[in-house]
C-alpha cells in the first residue's frame, strides 16, 4: 500500500462482474488508517524468506486428549502443505472422509508447523515425505476449529538493516500492540465481495460466513486505527467493554479514572466491535467511536441487518502482547524471533510493526484460530 495515502481508504481494485456497491479497500496495519503508534516510529528492516525454515509454528492446544473415547487426536508436523492438504492426506490414509477430520486452526503452508487434528477412527501414516506424525491420543470428541490455546513462533529475519532499534520496539510489544486483523484476513477482493453480500444478500456466494466475518473484520480494523490515533489504546472511555484477562469476563467502563491504571497494569483490555446482533454494544463516548467505524464503512440499516444475519457478532480485544518473547542475532544481520500469541492474533502484524511499520506485512498464508 503507498505509504503516502490519505487516512480515508480509497477504493479498491475493481472485479469483473455485475456492480456492487461502492466499497472500500480492506484497512491493513501498517497504513495510515491503521497505525501502530499515535507517531511514526521505524523499524529494523529486513524481510522473512518465504521458505519453510523461516516460519515454525507449534500450535498450543486448550486442553490435552484424556486417552479416552471415540476420537483419535493426532500431533502432526506438516512441511510446506496447507491445513486443508494435510487433512486429506491423513483423511484417505485412515478411508474417511475429510470433513470428519476435526481441525483447531489452519497453518501457513510457507512454514515448519505442529497441529492437532482429530480422526473418528484410528489414524494412518500417510507416509508422505512432509508429513510426520508425532502423537496420538484418544478423546471423547471431535476437534473443532477455535480450540486452541493460541501458537508459538519461530521467525527468522534476514537483511536487518537497523538492529540498534530493536530493544526500544520490544519495549512497545511488550506494552501492547494493537490487535489488527492482518491482510490475509481480507484476501485480494474479500471486502468487496462481503459488502456486496450486505448490500444483495440474495446473491448466491460460497461462504457468506466467512464475507460477513470479513466486514467485520474491516469495521474493527478502522475503530481500532482511531483508538491508536488517539492515543486511547492504552486507556479505559466512559462506556468501553473492557475485558478481565485473568478471567475474560466482561463489563462497561463507569469510572475511567479508575478502570485506566488497570488497563496500563495489563489487568484489563478494551474491546472493539465485531458487529452483530448478539454484539454488547459500548456505552457513552464509548459508543460514539464505534458508530464512526460503522458510518465509515458505508453501511446503511439494510446492510447491517444482512450482516447479522451470517454474523451473530461480538467483541475483540484491541492489544495483543507476545508471551515469551525472545530475540536472537544468529549474525549481525540475521535475528531469530521466538513468541507465542494467544488465538485470532495475526504474527504478521507484530511482524510488520518491527520490520516496517509503514507497510501492511503480507505472506502466502496465515496462521488463524
Amino acid at each position: 500500500m503507498d505509504p503516502t495515502e490519505t487516512d480515508a481508504p480509497p477504493s479498491p481494485p475493481q472485479r469483473p462482474g455485475p456492480s456492487g456497491p461502492s466499497a472500500v479497500q480492506a484497512p491493513l496495519p501498517g497504513s495510515t488508517t491503521c497505525p501502530f503508534t499515535p507517531h511514526p516510529h521505524e523499524g529494523i528492516g529486513g524481510e522473512i524468506l518465504n521458505d519453510a525454515e523461516s516460519f515454525q509454528v507449534d500450535e498450543v492446544p486448550a486442553y490435552a486428549p484424556t486417552g479416552e473415547g471415540d476420537h483419535w487426536f493426532v500431533r502432526v508436523r506438516k512441511t510446506g502443505l496447507t491445513t486443508p492438504e494435510l487433512r486429506d492426506l491423513l483423511a484417505q490414509a485412515a478411508g474417511v472422509d475429510s470433513r470428519d477430520v476435526g481441525v483447531a486452526g489452519r497453518k501457513d503452508r510457507q512454514a515448519i508447523t505442529t497441529q492437532w487434528m482429530s480422526l473418528p477412527r484410528a489414524p494412518v501414516d500417510p507416509e508422505h515425505e512432509r508429513v510426520q506424525i508425532l502423537e496420538v491420543a484418544r478423546h471423547p470428541h471431535k476437534l473443532r476449529l477455535g480450540h486452541l490455546g493460541g501458537n508459538r513462533f519461530q521467525v527468522r529475519i534476514t537483511g536487518v538493516q537497523h538492529p540498534e532499534r530493536l530493544p526500544a520496539l520490544v519495549d512497545l510489544m511488550q506494552r501492547g500492540l494493537p490487535d489488527y486483523f492482518g491482510a490475509q484476513r481480507f484476501g485480494r477482493y474479500g471486502l468487496y465481495d462481503g459488502l456486496r453480500l450486505c448490500a444483495d444478500p440474495r446473491r448466491r456466494v460460497k461462504d457468506p460466513k466467512f464475507l460477513a466475518s470479513v466486514v467485520q473484520s474491516a469495521i474493527f480494523n478502522l475503530w481500532l486505527g482511531e483508538r491508536v490515533r488517539s492515543e486511547r489504546l492504552h486507556a479505559a472511555i466512559e462506556g468501553d467493554i473492557l475485558r478481565k484477562r485473568a478471567t475474560g469476563g466482561l463489563f462497561v467502563c463507569r469510572e475511567p479514572e479508575v478502570d485506566t491504571p488497570r488497563v496500563l497494569a495489563g489487568e484489563l483490555d478494551p474491546t472493539g466491535p465485531m458487529p452483530g446482533p448478539k454484539t454488547w454494544a459500548a456505552e457513552g463516548e464509548a459508543a460514539q467511536a464505534e458508530a464512526a467505524a460503522l458510518d465509515a464503512m458505508g453501511l446503511s440499516p439494510d446492510m447491517l441487518k444482512t450482516l447479522g444475519r451470517f454474523a451473530e457478532g461480538t467483541r475483540r480485544v484491541a492489544r495483543i502482547q507476545p508471551d515469551d518473547l525472545q530475540t536472537e542475532f544468529t549474525d549481525p544481520t540475521t535475528l531469530v524471533l521466538r513468541f507465542t500469541l494467544p488465538k485470532g492474533a495475526f504474527a504478521t502484524v507484530l511482524l510488520g510493526f518491527l520490520i516496517d511499520p509503514t507497510q501492511p506485512f503480507h505472506r502466502t498464508e496465515e496462521v488463524e484460530g
